[in-house]
């Protein structure tokens, strides 16, 4: 078997995974989401109108700065508290952890650890066995 059809088989497995159908199924949501996508273009409008306000130097208005920031501030933690993009972000969370183990294990292989029994450390390893009881 190819590298590249072993690489094709992982994407199978992946896409198979109910960690990505939740994904797919939170972004579907969040895209059918009429006021989060209102709230994400004022979101980038925001941004923009602080970008022009931040290029202008010491002509700047720090007022309106601080004015533009805190309407970002306000509007992001609503978009954050709505029910789909919470999902979104957990779904999203369940996928990041998926890609950093699959990351880590071809980084165990690339360092010549055996691909049967290779296993990722306890992320809580500080690699100083004086924190805990060891990790071995």
């Amino acid at each position: 078997m190819s590298l590249e059809s072993v690489i094709r088989e992982l994407g199978k497995e992946i896409q198979a995974d109910p960690r990505f159908e939740a994904l797919q199924k939170a972004a579907k949501a969040n895209d059918a989401d009429e006021g989060i996508q209102k709230q994400m273009q004022e979101l980038q409008l925001i941004t923009l109108k602080y970008q022009q306000e931040a290029t202008k130097g010491e002509e700047a208005d720090n007022e309106r700065i601080e004015e533009l920031q805190k309407q970002y501030q306000d509007l992001y933690t609503e978009v954050m508290g709505n029910e789909n993009m919470m999902a979104y972000s957990a779904a999203a969370s369940e996928m990041e952890q998926m890609a950093q183990y699959i990351s880590g294990m071809i980084g165990l292989f690339f360092d010549g650890q055996d691909p049967e029994t290779c296993e990722l450390p306890d992320p809580s390893c500080t690699h100083d066995c004086t924190t805990c009881g060891g990790c071995h």
